[in-house]
């Protein structure tokens, strides 16, 4: 918040003249004069278009120097870290299917007790 807006010994929430607190609040947006903030109001000629990189040419080729230069960017895991990661996923899926199998058991069981099954 600003200190136009505040005095000392107040607070936004009653404020300086006892008004409340939509008092203190601006009524709008502030906009440099001048100055269009939509892409509407620029020039078609200066609006360029993102090509996506520094890949040249378009289609086929593209694409596939777009993929060589990402998967060249790509930090690959030792081998010591894909076990951990293969073992971290498979605890976790154990986990979750012995969760899952507890309830479909428990529901199973309350159901057989609620109508006598």
């Amino acid at each position: 918040m600003s200190d136009e807006n505040t005095t000392a010994g107040t607070t936004p929430a009653n404020g300086a003249d006892g008004a409340g607190k939509d008092a203190l609040r601006p009524s709008g947006k502030r906009q440099v004069t001048g100055r269009a903030t939509t892409a509407r109001a620029t020039p078609r000629e200066t609006r360029t278009r993102d090509t996506g990189g520094d890949t040249a040419g378009r289609g086929l080729v593209g694409f596939v120097r777009g993929v060589g230069s990402e998967l060249s960017k790509v930090i690959w895991p030792t081998g010591r870290e894909m076990v951990t990661y293969t073992l971290v996923v498979l605890v976790f899926l154990i986990v979750i299917t012995a969760i899952c199998a507890g309830v479909d058991f428990g529901t199973g069981k309350g159901v057989e007790f609620m109508f006598g099954v």
